[in-house]
């Protein structure tokens, strides 16, 4: 058994001495032929392609151009625009809409309702407004907070219009600019503060413009919305059809038939059925006082009504008739349809 240990071992020895010889001479051999290695003269710098060199630039800072204040005027008023040419920074062009009569009274009517929402101080000047304008944050903690002052400006409103008075544009000029809180004032150079305070102050201007124009738009179309119309019904009978829903018909006609002179007994919500009496217009000084101008001047007899409203493919019908079923004549429903149409205009229900 030694004899067999004593032979593995020997093989083993012979192996591993076999390797070592091997990788060591693979070594010089390696070793020997970079030694050995010679370039050939001229090629000590082999040509190279300059398809895709890049020049060199030197890196400098821009100089050119200058710095301005990222704040951008906004296109916000209808019919305004901006003039790409014009390198005031705080300046928009702008153009009278269609429902405005006098442009200069309604931008005036902006200016000063632009002050009052802001607790402005407005001075009237040959150009415009002279605007001076207190800037306040809230500062603490919960109920411990204060308003502080943070920064104080001034500035012009300027608006040039035309001879006609239909286009022209408003500006702010920036004047005077005071930062009175270091720590909630923003830490940036006056000139850019003041030219982002005029662009974010004309913005809000038309800002204002834009929703005093969109109250006199809704009221407009409240007027043009009115889908009130005299036609006979299927019976041929003169009736007055509204295309609106019947829910909201029946919501709003109570109101109008009192206007006119009706008084409202009973109702009826799930027939939609107004039993009504009618009285003519008194000379007493008790009517006058209390009843409204459209009232009692219906030329029908006093008496007990209906007021009904069916639906129908075309719209919602409004009917009057008597107790007995007998529905008001040509002449009479003509005029009541003017005089409801005139309570419908006051009321400013959109029927």
């Amino acid at each position: 058994m030694n004899f067999i240990k004593l032979a593995a071992v020997t093989v083993v020895l012979s192996f591993t001495t076999a390797c070592v010889s091997f990788f060591d001479e693979q070594k010089n051999e390696q070793t020997d032929r970079k030694s050995a290695l010679v370039l050939p003269e001229g090629f000590s710098d082999p040509k190279k392609s300059k398809e895709y060199d890049l020049p060199v630039v030197e890196s400098s800072a821009d100089t050119d151009g200058e710095m301005t204040s990222p704040t951008t005027v906004l296109v916000i008023f209808d019919g305004s625009w901006l003039d790409e040419q014009d390198t005031h920074p705080a300046k928009i062009k702008v153009e009278k809409p269609e429902l405005v009569e006098n442009f200069a009274n309604f931008i005036d009517e902006g200016i000063q309702s632009f002050a009052e929402q802001n607790n402005l101080t407005l001075t009237k000047n040959a150009n415009g407004y002279l605007v001076e304008q207190l800037i306040v944050e809230d500062d603490g903690y919960w109920f411990i907070e204060d308003l502080v002052e943070v920064e104080r400006f001034s500035y012009n409103v300027v608006v040039n219009l035309n001879e006609q008075g239909r286009s022209g544009d408003v500006a702010i000029d920036m004047l005077d600019y005071q930062k009175i809180s270091q720590d909630l004032a923003p830490n940036h150079a006056v000139r850019y503060r003041k030219e982002a305070l005029a662009a974010e102050t004309l913005n809000n201007l038309m800002l204002e413009l834009d929703y005093i124009y969109r109250v006199k738009l809704l009221k407009e179309r409240a007027s043009l919305d009115i889908t009130l119309a005299l036609v006979k019904n299927v019976s041929g009978n003169y009736v007055i059809r509204s295309q609106q829903d019947i829910k909201y018909v029946w919501s709003q006609v109570d109101d109008i038939i009192e206007e006119l002179g009706f008084d409202i007994e009973e109702s009826d919500k799930d027939l939609h059925i107004f039993d009504v009496v009618y009285n003519k217009a008194s000379d007493s000084i008790w009517h006058r006082l209390f009843s409204s101008d459209y009232s009692g001047k219906l030329d029908i007899e006093p008496g007990e009504y209906e007021v009904a409203l069916t639906t129908s493919t075309t719209g919602v019908n409004i009917s009057f008739r008597s107790k007995k079923g007998t529905f008001l004549d040509q002449t009479s429903m003509e005029q009541l349809f003017q005089l409801m149409l005139e309570v419908v205009k006051d009321e400013e229900a959109e029927l």
